[in-house]
Formats: C-alpha cells, structure tokens, sequence
C-alpha cells in the first residue's frame, strides 16, 4: 500500500461499542463541515441495521456517511478490502474541500488504513484443505513443528493450539516462499517511510461498568424497535449467515432453537449484552495499547477548542502480524 500522506489530519474517533463514537462524530461533523466514514467491521456490511449497531435514516441524511453496509453481509471484509476502499471515501471527500473523520471501533481496520499491514496473499481454498486433513491426521501440534523448522520466530509468537495462525503461516510460506517474518520485515522497511494518512486520534472510554450498563439499554431498545423481526427476515431471505454480527446467534436461538438449545427472551438478552460487553472489553485493551489518542470518558466533554488539529501521531515501530 502506497504512503498518501494526507496533507490534510485525519480526525479519528475511536473506543469500544456502546461509548458514544457515532454522537459525537455526528456533533463534531457539523462543526468541522466533515464527512464521516465508518471504520467498524460491523457496520461496513450491508443488513441488520439495528444489531450492526448502523446510523439511523435520519443520522445518514443529516451528515454523509461512506463504508456504511458497503461488503455483502457474506462477503470477507478483510482489512486490506476495507483500507482500499477507505482510501477511495477519503480521497472524494478530500477533492470536495471536505474534512474526514474516521470513526469505530475495529482497530485492524484503523490501522491497515493508517499505517499499513504486511502485504501477504489472499487465502488458498485448496491449501487450506490439505493443511486441515493434516492436522486431522498428525495434529495441530505437528503443523507447529513444521513452522518451528521453516519460520521460528513466528512459531515462537504463536500458540502450539492456535490452529488458524498456525495454518495462515504455512500457507504464506508455501504460496510465496518466504516466511512471515520474512513478510514483516519487508513490510517494516515499507512502514519506515512514515505514516499513510496523518491523524489527530480521540478516544471514549466511559469504563467497563457505564459500558455494560449502555449495552444493556440498547439491547433492550433494540429489541423494542423490532430487533426480533429484523433477524427474523434476514434469515428467512439469506439463509444462515458465514459471517454472523454479535447477537445474531442468541437471536435465532430465541426464535427457532429447541430443547437445551431455545433461549427464553431474558437468557437471550443477558447472553448478548456478556458478549458484547466480552467484545468491549477486547475494544479497550485493543486501543489501549495504540499510540497518540487522547482519551475521554465522554463524547460531551470533547471540545474542538482543545484539539491540537496541528498535531499528528507518531508512526509505531512495532507491528502486529498476527492482529486478532
């Protein structure tokens, strides 16, 4: 991926679901004549407007809004599809004598987009077939032996029971002959160059215990706005979904699961509200360890008086290969 060095910042609004991101790029985006593009996993695909979490009918007319429900809801939106397109939203926006502010909580995303991700190919169908039988037969363990021997410094990153690391390492080896560490070592000298876009990064953090307490109303206001009908419909146009959002599960488990395996509607309402508060909580650590976000524990509190809108953020040194 090409360093575009935005000569424009970049306002970045990021945290875990539920903390306010979308009101305040909303309050913000009428200050600043911006436009907004989405930087959620959820939110990028199309369907299931109320649990994708997706800006209302009247949020859409009031402020664009690019990415919203741009992959299938069966398409892989992977990182390096989502930065592409991305690139696309803002460089529009930009040739509209527009601000952009980048907002969500997928931080794969946020960073693919800014900084770059190591440039390995596209999954092999067949490949992964015959890695699979071969953990079936000889065991993960096997496979983990075999990428101590060709690439030991990935296998030491990477758990002897994580299979689909595992798998992705062998697969990049066996389709490119080089290694992983190969990859990310070429990818560092790339990342040298600096940043791909220049940002000015907001974070809202209200803590986990006002977190699941908005998680919970929102659920519960979900179901009340037809939460239960609108999965109810995509089922029955879509049949089951590869890629299916946090809740969905439970949903279709309350409406057509039998014996042990129906949730009432108070079982169904408590198991999404734990995984989504379990995915918040992976959000947190996540944008936690990124650099240069000032953090808030409120949308409310942010005042663009005391935004450094010369400052950027430093480019990070370190990379994750194998980002969750």
């Amino acid at each position: 991926m090409s360093r575009l060095q935005s000569p424009i910042p970049i306002l970045v609004i990021v945290g875990p679901t539920a903390s306010g991101k979308s009101s305040l790029a909303l309050r913000l985006a009428d200050s600043l004549s911006a436009e907004i593009v989405a930087c959620d996993a959820l939110q990028v695909r199309a369907g299931l407007p109320l649990l994708t979490a997706k800006p209302t009918p009247c949020e859409l007319s009031r402020t664009p809004h690019h990415l919203i429900g741009a992959f299938g809801s069966d398409e892989p939106a992977t990182a390096a599809r989502y930065a592409a397109l991305a690139d696309e939203a803002i460089a529009a926006i930009h040739a509209r004598g527009k601000r952009v502010i980048l907002c969500g909580g997928t931080g794969l995303y946020l960073r693919a987009l800014c900084e770059g991700l190591v440039g390995t190919p596209q999954a092999d169908p067949d490949l992964r077939t015959r890695l699979r039988i071969h953990a079936q037969r000889e065991g993960i363990a096997a496979l983990h032996d075999k990428l101590s021997t060709i690439d030991p410094a990935s296998a030491a990153r990477i758990s002897k029971a994580d299979y689909v690391r595992i798998e992705r390492a062998l697969e990049v080896y066996e389709l490119t002959g080089k290694t992983m560490t190969d990859w990310h070592r070429e990818n560092q000298a790339e990342r040298a160059q600096g940043p791909r876009y220049q940002t000015i990064r907001i974070g809202l953090d209200p803590g986990p215990d006002i977190l699941r307490d908005r998680i919970a109303a929102r659920t519960q206001s979900w179901l009340q706005q037809g939460l239960l009908d609108e999965v109810a419909h995509h089922h029955t146009q879509c049949g089951p979904m590869q890629f299916p959002p946090l809740g969905y599960q439970q949903v279709l488990r309350h409406l057509y699961g039998t014996g042990p395996d129906h949730l009432d509607q108070e079982s169904m309402l408590r198991e999404i509200c734990q995984k989504t508060a379990q995915y918040a909580r992976r959000q947190r650590i996540w944008f936690r360890s990124e650099p240069g976000i000032t953090w808030y524990e409120d949308g409310g509190h942010v005042d663009l008086r005391n935004i450094q809108t010369d400052s950027v953020t430093e480019q990070r040194s370190d990379e994750h290969p194998y980002a969750p």
